[in-house]
């Protein structure tokens, strides 16, 4: 969008939108690792959400598989997938973060338009910027908040949606509540390593997604795939075989990558001709 998008945390969608606008460069480069049926899935739950305003899918499973119209044992397991990776729960119900930002976005677009044509004059662009506290406040909008989540938010680098920030911080293990000060380090640590800042966890989903849980930052490397460690990506070619779900994707990037596959076969964790017969690298190991 070229345009940085907040979720306010008190906004309630309202009216139906009957167009959304997909970034298909974004969304290729997003679900270049989905197989065709994972990419229906998620395309029919988005459709969905957006129907409903972005109310959110319900928070049960076996609903929204219906509402995906899964049949087979494997489109049911390719949703709980499809959800897992693109879907954040809430306290009631599980939301896509960037469709809603969207909805958002438009809405307030159309509310400014709406409310400048009946005063004759031209629509104004609604503020771009998460609202600032002005030089009169005090600490009462703080005193609000436990002192012990002041203590992550004040060291936070990206400070939108306090509200839903700290309701998704009381319900995270104690262990890491004690810890507010180290939690905030490493979530400006996710937020310093995210290249593209529009497409950022705030620091409220990324609480509810226990991103804190995550030994190592995850970079994004070419074809909009997340990989760490080489042990990683190695995985990810031996459980592409094993699931029967080696896409020309997952071969093209073993062409490119033939050092990794490479480390695989000595390892252990594949064979050469696996490497041969699924990855199709007939001409590299001949």
């Amino acid at each position: 969008m070229g345009e940085t998008m907040f979720i306010d945390e008190n906004s309630k969608p309202k009216e139906k939108l009957k167009a959304w606008y997909l970034f298909t460069e974004d969304f290729i480069a997003g679900t270049s690792h989905l197989s065709n049926e994972e990419i229906g899935i998620y395309m029919r739950l988005l459709c969905w959400n957006w129907n409903k305003r972005c109310i959110g899918l319900p928070k049960n499973i076996s609903t929204i598989k219906r509402i995906a119209s899964c049949q087979t044992d494997n489109e049911k397991k390719s949703c709980e997938k499809i959800v897992k990776e693109f879907f954040v729960e809430m306290e009631d119900h599980f939301q896509n973060e960037r469709q809603l930002q969207e909805y958002l976005y438009i809405r307030k677009r159309i509310d400014a338009s709406k409310v400048n044509g009946k005063l004759g004059g031209r629509p104004k662009k609604p503020s771009q910027n998460p609202p600032t506290s002005t030089s009169t406040s005090t600490n009462t909008s703080t005193n609000k908040y436990s002192p012990i989540f002041n203590k992550f938010w004040d060291r936070v680098t990206n400070k939108v949606s306090k509200g839903t920030a700290e309701k998704n911080f009381k319900k995270i293990e104690q262990e890491w509540r004690d810890q507010p000060e180290k939690l905030a380090d490493m979530y400006n640590s996710y937020y310093d390593s995210v290249k593209d800042k529009e497409f950022a966890k705030q620091p409220a989903f990324w609480l509810s997604a226990k991103k804190y849980l995550d030994v190592v930052p995850k970079k994004n490397y070419d074809f909009g795939i997340r990989i760490t460690k080489d042990e990683d990506r190695i995985k990810m070619f031996t459980d592409a075989i094993k699931d029967k779900k080696v896409t020309r994707f997952i071969k093209d990037y073993a062409l490119k990558n033939k050092d990794i596959i490479d480390m695989g076969i000595k390892k252990g964790f594949l064979t050469k001709e696996q490497a041969i017969n699924d990855l199709g690298m007939k001409n590299e190991y001949r």
